[in-house]
């Protein structure tokens, strides 16, 4: 199994954009050195609890300051773009990335961010617009550009090319391989996109149990297209913080800012729209709210010592029936008091927690696929 971080990034409210950049550049740099596989970064316009508009200018600022760890959106939503100019801009980050860059495409984001774009979530028009859009990127991609497309949303001519004017832009190597979707739902239309194509499945942190059902999504949609799902590819994306002690970990969460972005912002969103069962364990009280502590208390977060997130790791691939890729979510530690305890977590969990994984699953550990 590898590890990767996802960034959505979960920043503080009022702080200025530029240190909120800083911040995150700084982290994937830092998950570069202590042998991080893969970071994804999220896009978000109206919540600056998430405050980041372009993925694609934190990972085109990031290649030069890394090596050898691959740079994903995390995601791009499709709707929110004409796909001819994302296929492009796309293209051109994997060519400066030299083919690091991975794609992570979804057709969700915040409500309030489908209401600027009018796209309205309660018909599906989201899923509709995505599905498109991905026609005409993967179009773009192919030799010789686009050809004419006449969708529900959007329209595509092909240009009366000549010696100087054509198509000439495509990503640094096949894309395909490096293509993902994201989801969190039981029912997935994004998780069915990754099934039904052989993409990249991406699943978000809600409980073990939880995360466990979305395997059949893909594999049921990639049986439907003759595909063989694989699951060396699934991502699961998990809150985690390791420190030295179970008390010292606990302390840096409850008292921190993953348990403040938890407890007043996204707390509030999955209460608000009925989900919140889905962050909760099988066995875990049901008259308790799920707030940060119960997600602690439960593990549904892995926080603690290094043997306390060892064991939850293994239980939750033994749980899911394997994935290829850990993804620690990230949060803004930026704070002088906090920064250190974070980058120490980052690094207890790539340095010493990791291999004593891969150890305690053996001969069971999947192989993660790239191009």
């Amino acid at each position: 199994m590898e590890l990767g971080l996802f960034l959505q990034p979960a920043s503080k409210p009022g702080r200025p954009l530029a240190d909120t950049i800083d911040w995150n550049v700084d982290v994937i740099r830092h998950a570069d050195a202590c042998g991080f596989s893969e970071v994804w970064v999220g896009q978000h316009i109206t919540s600056p609890w998430e405050a980041l508009p372009s993925p694609q200018q934190i990972i085109a600022r990031s290649i030069g300051e890394t090596s050898n760890i691959r740079l994903g959106t995390g995601v791009e939503v499709l709707y929110q773009s004409h796909p001819v100019r994302l296929a492009a801009e796309l293209a051109q980050l994997d060519q400066m990335a030299r083919g690091r860059l991975m794609f992570g495409f979804g057709g969700g984001g915040t409500p309030t961010d489908a209401q600027l774009y009018d796209v309205d979530f309660s018909t599906g028009q989201h899923q509709e617009m995505s599905r498109e859009a991905l026609e005409i990127i993967l179009d773009c991609w192919k030799p010789g550009g686009p050809d004419d497309y006449d969708g529900k949303y959007w329209s595509v001519r092909k240009p009366k090319y000549s010696d100087n004017y054509y198509w000439h832009i495509e990503p640094y190597a096949p894309p395909e391989p490096r293509i993902g979707f994201a989801g969190f739902m039981p029912n997935s239309g994004s998780l069915t996109i990754a099934g039904e194509r052989g993409y990249i499945p991406l699943s978000f942190n809600v409980a073990p149990e939880n995360v466990a059902v979305h395997w059949p999504v893909v594999e049921n949609a990639a049986l439907a297209a003759g595909r063989v799902a694989d699951r060396g590819k699934w991502r699961h994306i998990r809150e985690i913080y390791v420190a030295d002690t179970a008390a010292e970990a606990r302390d840096a969460v409850l008292n921190g800012f993953a348990a403040e972005f938890w407890n007043r912002y996204f707390k509030v969103i999955v209460e608000r729209i009925g989900i919140d069962d889905l962050f909760r364990r099988d066995g875990a009280p049901k008259d308790e709210p799920v707030d940060a502590r119960h997600l602690v208390d439960n593990g549904t977060w892995f926080v603690g010592d290094p043997d306390q997130v060892v064991q939850l790791i293994v239980e939750q691939y033994e749980l899911s029936g394997g994935f290829g890729v850990l993804l620690q979510m990230g949060f803004d530690y930026a704070d002088p008091e906090a920064r250190d305890g974070w980058m120490r977590s980052m690094a207890l969990l790539a340095q010493e927690v990791m291999p004593r994984v891969n150890a305690a699953l053996g001969t069971t550990v999947l192989t993660t696929a790239h191009s």
